[in-house]
């Protein structure tokens, strides 16, 4: 029993001896390596620290890459192409607007008190299709917009007080209308006007009511001032206050209306009817 402990120590310390001498051997070996690599590697050395010498810190030699026809090195340019693929992936794909949306129709808006904006789309199977009616017409046939002045109006296309008729050319799809009357109501068609005054409908405007162009004539009712109130309160006497007292009340309004409380931008009261 005690020849096998001994034994199983004496490999233990066979295994510890075996690992120090591989540790040891692998330093020597480095140090060796060293010791070659700086003697026998003198001129390799040497020759490289030289090249190196020869450049200046922060000297890229850009100067001598070759340049491309824009006028940038090679290298300046490659590092360009890298940045715009890289925004060319992460960039979002916009699509464009379409030319148009398949709509038949036309929109009347207000850009002010005297100046109507219409917008259109019209479809090519409509204009077409009205072109085939009016056979040896369509040739001399043009586009007008028809407005309407449909004020107090309850407007079915045939009852319009007055109209009047624009002409739109060069493969116009807007138009600004100066009518020159505030405060009416107006609306628009589109179509086609020959010769010999047939208007044939392509497209009906909403309508719209242009605003006035000046104060409106409405005002306020008269309304009675703080100092009046107070006169009123005053003569009536309907509080039972002596005579001191409305003095000191009449001093304290007439400091409280020096300071604008009776200015226009003053908390009104309800009216008081005269009789």
């Amino acid at each position: 029993m005690d020849k096998e402990i001994f034994k199983e120590i004496f490999l233990l310390i066979l295994e510890i001896i075996k690992a120090l001498c591989e540790m040891l051997w692998k330093k020597i070996k480095g140090f060796f390596c060293l010791i070659w690599d700086r003697f026998f590697g003198v001129m390799d050395i040497s020759s490289s620290e030289q090249e190196e010498g020869q450049q200046e810190w922060g000297d890229t030699g850009e100067d001598t890459w070759p340049v491309t026809s824009k006028g940038l090195s090679l290298k300046t340019e490659e590092s360009l192409l890298q940045v715009e693929r890289k925004e060319a992936v992460y960039a979002p794909i916009i699509p464009d607007l379409p030319e148009d949306y398949g709509d038949n129709r036309i929109v009347l808006m207000v850009r002010d008190a005297e100046c109507l904006f219409a917008y259109w789309e019209l479809r090519k199977d409509v204009l077409d299709s009205i072109i085939n009616t009016l056979g040896s017409m369509a040739h001399s046939a043009k586009i007008v917009l028809r407005v309407y002045d449909i004020t107090d109006t309850v407007f079915n296309g045939n009852n319009a007080p007055d109209y009047f008729d624009i002409e739109v050319t060069g493969g116009a799809r807007s138009w600004y209308i100066h009518t020159g009357k505030p405060n009416r109501s107006f609306c628009a068609d589109i179509g086609f006007l020959t010769p010999n005054g047939t208007f044939r409908l392509i497209a009906r405007s909403n309508s719209v009511l242009i605003p006035r162009s000046g104060v409106s004539e409405v005002v306020d009712e008269t309304w009675m001032s703080i100092e009046a109130l107070y006169e009123s309160i005053d003569a009536s006497g309907q509080f039972g206050s002596s005579e001191s007292v409305f003095k000191s009340a009449h001093k304290n309004w007439q400091e409280i209306l020096k300071e604008g409380v009776a200015s226009p931008e003053s908390p009104r009261v309800s009216p008081v009817s005269k009789k």
